[in-house]
């Protein structure tokens, strides 16, 4: 307790301010006493509150006495210790502090009696909160000394005082309040309506109370934990205010401290109230679910969400709690009078350190006045309503509540945290057979929830399905799969609705760019005098400069140069004795490519398309022709080698190690080759990182790899491989040689050639079976060693870098194949990539960096399917895997769930350069507009699951018997489908000709039977059998 530190401004101007009112009463008491006992750790009342508020925590066996000039706190040794700096501070209400020890002791009388002595010089009213018994052993102390004087004394309620002081908030409080109401709201529409939909859909019997414990324990999980960092600053300071109440099955209690009951959650109507607390400060939500509504409930509620539309606007400064409920009820009466007795009793309270301000309510009556930082819960109830047309009997009594948590502002009020509220986002249809006609799009959905049975839950859609076998004969197992299959969607649900509001969240307010980069007008500089330009210019001739890139034209009796970028083209032809040169130049609106197009901040410029020139000096244009085309040929080199620079990075020179001979692999090779032939080397780990010196005819040439510049280090064993390698992924590329290098491995050959002890010479004499088992023991031997080599020098490297680099293996028994460039390769994943390293082109793809995989060409009938990864940053153009087999389907389903990747499916391909175009010119617009949704209407994400697959093939009785029929007549026709596909199960043991005898009559008959165009051929006489 010792390290809590303490506000002291805060302390000294919230102590001011209470002191301030409390003076401004003309009737109130002479002095104010606040004495906390000890209280139970989930009970919040106004004493808490005043300790909360003025000290940031609560102080246990403490006595404050506040009297017109100062401020004494009697209170333990530690915490007086605590409370010390707030003597120190400037500006500082006078305070006083006394010790007691925490046991009762005689020598705390002394104190007593100094408290005691302020009450009675302060006068005989004494302030205290009349609905408070606080309780302890130093409570009880205090008593005894103060109830010899307490004849002397007359008490007065402070409750009222403490509530308004409390209830106007600063503008810290303020963001507070908000925080608590953004939690309540992402757990009642990101988890509370899938959870319910869940229950729903799958038909679990849950009772209410289970329900409300569910919701309870999703704060302490890491996928909402996840969402709730990304709006809220402290995650750790939200608890609960209240434990969730959740009513259901014509039982309604819409009081505030209602609790769930034991009764089964009835699929009718359903109401549920969350209420959180965010550094103790308070927020509520509350909202009704409706399942199956008739159109007279739906009418309903849409009257109540515009009647507390209504009295969010109602709730300005100045004006009374008592009048705002008036003209709600005023509103019932006048628009729907068979509403008014099932309307509630308030329309909400103020809250703060308490969930519900017993002073401050929104009731009949109440001449208090609402004012500028109030939060106040907005609440509208109906209560007690009928549903005639319900065949249920625990349907026919329903009720219903909207509450949110509103700040009232100078200028009005404002809900403090926006959650799901209107009709087709709390209506669900599971039932609609009954009304086929009202199937618009609007009804046709439950909306943010994603219900998997809306629209009808006698239409049940099959999961993937890849063949029209079943993949098991026993039906355990296919419960099981698809029970998988159902966590799946579900997670996939909640990926998609985090990606949806994450991108929301970063491209707030963002403008798009067209999907292309900001072009800057680009300016070039021949000659910086006149001077310079050369000599044999002022002759009238065309003289192309290389030292400048720069060709210098006679135009009008003077030399112009123009810079060889502004020169788009140079052609030369012949007329007669003539020859023409034309020198197109760049100039803006031209049909051109993006590398040529010009700009310039001059918008009055004028620009000359082209120049013609004239001469009768053949080998003098034709030399002034080539001089241009190289130049305009080097500069386009250098502008290639420019940008392909533009990402390297300069990196920090590399420490070797010193004093000790480094840690080496030795005979390794590396991929790809600095020079031009394969040469082992040693690689070698220093001080910041690694070097490769790969050997050559030049002497060798240093590659020096630094641990910060390693995003991912791999190690891929030689089982089932020929190679056993060591692969580096870069943060930033390098060069090797002259060209750009984002990937190095390291490997060593595995194969028997590498290790033939006969020097490649053939072996006189063929290996026995012991041989054989011999060498390959001998094999296995080796390999493992290649693998415990390699791995116990990468391990080196991690530990060599403070383990700023980790390692990564693939996992090879979760690989599938597919083209990700040129050839179908093994995909392997690992714990943070997808990677291919046998071979190259290597292929690393890090899934932090994904934000969306699409499958396409996902259909019945299809061997093959093609994967599209997304990538966060949209300028990034998609990678595509293409031909990944069908069989492997459900696998990679499974993997990309386990990595928290969201994914969606669709028959077809699609046009990924103009989609990521689109979404470039407008991120912002782009997700409000539903973002990825549009790609799940086929995906598992928003798949309507069912708890059984129905069977793509279905036959009435009576075809079914007619088969039969078919099936026992001996004159059943031959070689249908049913036959063919049945003879593939007939044993072989039965009648019929094998292809090879077939092959052997035809070719028999062929050989019998003359060839047109060939003469005629006498058949030889029969042989006669001999008799014995």
């Amino acid at each position: 307790m010792s390290d809590k530190k303490l506000d002291a401004p805060a302390f000294h101007r919230r102590a001011k301010r209470l002191m301030d009112a409390w003076k401004a009463e003309s009737d109130g008491p002479d002095s104010l006493l606040v004495i906390h006992g000890k209280t139970a750790p989930d009970v919040y009342n106004k004493t808490i509150a005043i300790h909360l508020w003025l000290f940031g925590y609560e102080f246990s066996d403490t006595i404050l006495l506040f009297t017109k000039d100062k401020i004494h706190i009697t209170t333990q040794r530690k915490k007086a210790k605590i409370l010390q700096p707030l003597q120190d501070a400037e500006n500082a209400v006078p305070l006083e502090i006394t010790v007691i020890s925490k046991d009762p002791a005689p020598e705390n009388q002394q104190a007593y009696e100094k408290a005691l002595a302020m009450l009675k010089a302060s006068g005989p009213a004494v302030g205290t909160i009349a609905s408070e018994e606080p309780s302890s052993k130093i409570v009880a102390e205090w008593n005894t000394v103060y109830s010899g004087s307490q004849s002397e004394f007359t008490s007065r309620d402070i409750g009222p005082l403490v509530s308004d002081t409390l209830a106007v908030k600063e503008e810290s409080e303020i963001k507070h309040t908000k925080a608590a109401a953004t939690a309540g709201a992402l757990l009642m529409q990101d988890y509370f309506v899938d959870e319910m939909a869940k229950i729903f859909d799958e038909e679990e019997k849950v009772t209410n109370r289970v329900l409300a414990e569910r919701v309870e324990g999703a704060l302490a999980s890491k996928a909402v934990e996840k969402r709730l960092k990304a709006k809220v600053p402290d995650v750790d300071m939200i608890e609960w205010g209240s434990l969730p109440s959740v009513q259901s099955g014509g039982k309604y209690a819409l009081a505030l401290d209602a609790q769930s009951s034991t009764d089964a959650l009835h699929a009718g109507t359903v109401v549920c109230s969350l209420n959180m607390r965010y550094f103790m400060y308070s927020a509520s939500v509350s909202r009704t679910f409706m399942i199956d509504p008739t159109p007279e409930q739906e009418k309903n509620y849409a009257f109540l969400m515009e009647l507390q539309r209504l009295l969010v606007t109602w709730l300005q400064p100045g004006e009374a709690m008592g009048d705002v409920y008036e003209r709600a009820t005023a509103h019932v009466r006048e628009h729907r009078p068979d509403l008014i007795d099932n309307f509630g009793a308030d329309c909400g309270f103020v809250t703060g350190f308490e969930l519900s301000d017993s002073v401050n309510v929104l009731a009949a009556g109440n001449k208090r006045k609402l004012a500028a930082g109030m939060a106040v819960v907005a609440r509208v109830q109906l209560e007690g309503l009928t549903n005639a047309k319900a065949t249920d009997a625990r349907a026919r009594t329903y009720a219903y509540q909207l509450a949110d948590t509103v700040v009232v502002g100078a200028e009005g009020a404002a809900v403090a945290a926006s959650c799901i509220k209107k009709p087709n986002d709390v209506s669900f249809f599971f039932n609609d057979d009954e009304e086929p006609a009202k199937a618009e799009p609007t009804r046709a959905k439950a909306a943010s929830a994603g219900s998997a049975k809306a629209r009808g839950g006698a239409a049940r859609a099959p999961t993937t399905r890849t063949s029209a076998i079943l993949p098991s004969k026993f039906r355990s197992d296919e419960r099981e799969d698809e029970s998988s299959v159902r966590q799946r969607r579900e997670h996939q649900k909640e990926l998609l609705s985090r990606l949806q509001a994450d991108g929301q969240r970063r491209f707030a307010g963002e403008a798009g760019t067209d999907g292309e980069e900001a072009r800057t007008v680009r300016r070039f500089e021949s000659y910086k005098r006149e001077t310079a330009i050369p000599r044999e210019a002022r002759s009238g001739r065309i003289i192309v400069d290389e030292r400048a890139d720069t060709v210098v034209l006679p135009i009008y009796g003077m030399a112009v140069p123009f810079h060889i970028s502004t020169i788009k083209s140079a052609s030369k032809s012949d007329e007669g004795e003539y020859v023409y040169l034309r020198l197109n130049l760049v100039s803006p609106g031209q049909g051109v490519g993006k590398k040529d197009a010009a700009q310039d901040d001059n918008g009055g410029a004028s620009f000359v398309r082209s120049l013609t020139f004239r001469s009768t000096d053949v080998a003098r244009m034709a030399e002034i022709h080539h001089g241009i085309t190289g130049l305009k040929r080097d500069q386009a080199k250098r502008e290639a080698e420019k940008a392909q620079l533009a990402d390297i990075v300069e990196q920090d020179r590399l420490v070797q190690v010193a004093g000790q001979r480094p840690l080496r692999l030795g005979d390794v090779f590396m991929r790809p080759l600095a020079e031009g032939k394969r040469f082992p080397a040693a690689l070698e780990i220093h001080s910041n990182g690694l070097r490769y010196m790969a050997a050559g005819r030049s002497g060798g040439t240093p590659v020096d790899i630094l641990f910060n510049n390693i995003r991912h280090l791999f190690f891929q064993p030689c089982d089932k491989e020929l190679l056993v390698l060591i692969h580096v992924n870069l943060r930033n590329p390098i060069i090797l040689g002259k060209k750009k290098i984002q990937d190095i491995q390291f490997y060593r050959e595995a194969s028997d050639a590498a290790f033939d002890e006969t020097g490649n010479r053939r072996r006189r004499i063929r290996y026995g079976d012991e041989d054989e088992i011999e060498a390959e023991q001998e094999e296995l031997r080796r390999r493992r060693q290649l693998n415990k080599e390699f791995e116990d020098f990468a391990t080196r490297i991690v530990d060599a870098s403070n383990h700023d680099v980790e390692l990564d293996k693939p996992f090879r028994n979760i690989a599938f194949t597919g083209v990700p460039a040129r050839a179908n390769v093994l995909l392997q994943p690992t714990v943070e990539c997808l990677v291919h390293l046998s071979d190259a082109p290597f292929f690393v793809l890090t899934v932090a960096d994904v934000e969306l995989v699409h499958l396409e060409r996902v259909q019945f009938g299809l061997k093959n399917f093609d994967m599209v990864f997304v990538f966060r940053d949209f300028k990034r153009t998609p990678v595509h895997v293409n031909t990944v087999p069908m069989k492997q389907l459900d696998d990679i389903k499974e993997w990309l769930d386990s990595v928290n990747l969201a994914f969606t499916e669709g028959p077809v391909n699609l046009n990924w350069s103009q989609i990521m175009k689109t979404v470039n010119k407008d991120p912002a617009g782009f997700y409000e507009d539903g973002g990825w949704a549009f790609l799940a209407l086929d995906s598992d994400a928003e798949d309507d699951g069912s708890e059984e697959e129905e069977s793509e093939f279905s036959m009435s009785e009576d075809e079914l018997a007619e088969s039969e029929s078919e099936e026992s007549d001996d004159g059943s026709v031959a070689g249908t489908e049913s036959d063919e596909s049945e003879g593939d199960y007939d044993d072989e043991s039965e009648s019929g000709e094998d292809w090879d005898e077939l092959e052997a009559k035809a070719k028999a008959y062929d050989d019998k039977r003359p060839r047109t165009g060939d003469p005629p051929v006498e058949s030889a006489p029969a042989k006669r059998a001999r008799k014995r």
